[in-house]
């Protein structure tokens, strides 16, 4: 028996009589209370019985399909019929079986998207996971956008509106809600919008699906990206992030994320004698050369901060 951690927080490690440090006996699935002899059961496991160390192995022994997932309009439990002209024995398909697999493969995608509301869907939930490939962005996103999505089609938000604008403004919401730092801008230039069309569409789906605010990623995220993608000197973050923690008080209000991220980095690299100019971390941030020296000139009042920095 071994004493219960507390990262396994899916049982209670308190005993219910008298509050004592519950343990855990593996082998009978059972917790032990060592003081008052309160015995409970422990959760299922609801895992696969096998382990298995690489991924040709895993998927020789899974049983069972892919996992649900919302960015698919079936949730991906229907079995597709594979392109390939082998059968179960790896022999060639003979003319006349192959042009039957290839009708059967035709009708299964005709009988999958026969209703015009799953037809609909499956061509939007198609370019949310086509943006999310192309910008990059975590499973995470892809999934929080198509149910943002699914929801505004329950309300019957989304009819009559532009697929590429429901799509694009999903997962812009889904890059709010997740804490990825993308930009208005730069979500619109992946899907070949324009901005101000996606902020219609984005006000429209969070006025009547979302019904709060949705605050943008942190600055820290904004920092770290343009370091990184700036490939800047491994210094530069840590001070940036030191700038961020005691000077954004009461000066971030009204301030976009990003040109606050874009000072700080800047003035990071001055304090480090770094030779970066203003308008490489400006173009790495998508701001104007302008906000970030009107964010610097508004950070500098904080003199006294910066003095002890240094």
């Amino acid at each position: 028996m071994t004493e219960m951690t507390p990262d396994e927080d899916n049982f209670r490690l308190e005993c219910h009589t008298c509050g004592g440090h519950l343990v855990a006996d593996s082998e009978r699935g059972e917790l032990i209370c060592p003081w008052c002899g309160y015995v409970t059961s422990l959760a299922v496991d609801a895992g696969p019985e096998w382990k298995a160390f690489e991924l040709d192995e895993k998927m020789n022994r899974a049983r069972a399909g892919a996992p649900i997932t919302l960015t698919m309009h079936d949730l991906g439990l229907s079995t597709d019929i594979g392109n390939d002209a082998f059968d179960s024995h790896g022999k060639h398909l003979d003319p006349t079986m192959l042009a039957t697999v290839q009708r059967m493969r035709r009708w299964q995608s005709r009988v999958r998207t026969a209703d015009s509301r799953e037809r609909a869907l499956s061509i939007v939930l198609g370019k949310i996971n086509e943006l999310c490939n192309r910008m990059n962005l975590p499973q995470s996103v892809a999934e929080t956008a198509a149910h943002v999505y699914r929801t505004s089609a329950k309300k019957r938000l989304a009819k009559n509106k532009s697929i590429t604008g429901m799509a694009t403004a999903t997962v812009y919401i889904a890059c709010r809600k997740c804490g990825v730092s993308r930009t208005l801008k730069e979500v619109a230039n992946a899907a070949g919008m324009d901005s101000r069309s996606l902020a219609k569409y984005f006000r429209l789906v969070v006025w009547d699906v979302e019904k709060e605010y949705l605050p943008p990623p942190h600055i820290e995220n904004y920092i770290s990206k343009i370091v990184n993608m700036g490939s800047l000197d491994s210094k530069v973050e840590p001070l940036a992030l030191e700038l961020c923690r005691r000077m954004n008080d009461g000066i971030s209000s009204g301030r976009g994320p990003a040109g606050l991220a874009a000072s700080y980095v800047y003035m990071s690299t001055i304090m480090l004698g770094l030779h970066v100019p203003q308008r490489e971390i400006a173009e790495i941030a998508d701001v104007t050369e302008v906000t970030v020296r009107n964010r610097c000139r508004e950070l500098l009042e904080g003199f006294r901060v910066q003095q002890k920095l240094m």
